[in-house]
């Protein structure tokens, strides 16, 4: 072997050093080289932005609050019936979900409800 071919050969095992990750399971367990899940929209998941018989999204596992609001939403519970106005509680803290699509409610509720637990 020539040292021409050896560079080759040496860049070439640097190389495919470099993507093996991204080329085999190890990529796969990488947060940033899996794609998430596609969210529902509100209407398939029949959400309203107010709760139903005491469930509201506050209160959902699948209930993602906004940054600084986790701590506050905690100590809260569902003593906060009637704040869902034009700007109230609903509004001013919408938060994201897991499985539906969109800023959601923390008075909200929808049909993937399942209580925290």
């Amino acid at each position: 072997m020539d040292r021409r071919e050896a560079i080759k050969t040496m860049f070439a095992t640097f190389v495919a050093g470099l993507l093996y990750p991204l080329l085999t399971n190890g990529g796969r367990n990488r947060a940033w080289a899996t794609p998430s899940p596609s969210k529902v929209d509100k209407k398939t998941a029949h959400y309203r932005g107010h709760p139903k018989d005491g469930k509201m999204c506050m209160n959902c596992r699948y209930f993602i609050p906004p940054e600084g609001m986790r701590s506050m939403m905690e100590g809260m519970g569902q003593g906060m019936g009637g704040m869902n106005g034009g700007r109230g509680m609903g509004q001013m803290m919408a938060g994201e979900c897991k499985v539906v699509a969109g800023p959601v409610s923390p008075m909200g509720y929808c049909r993937f409800y399942e209580r925290k637990g």
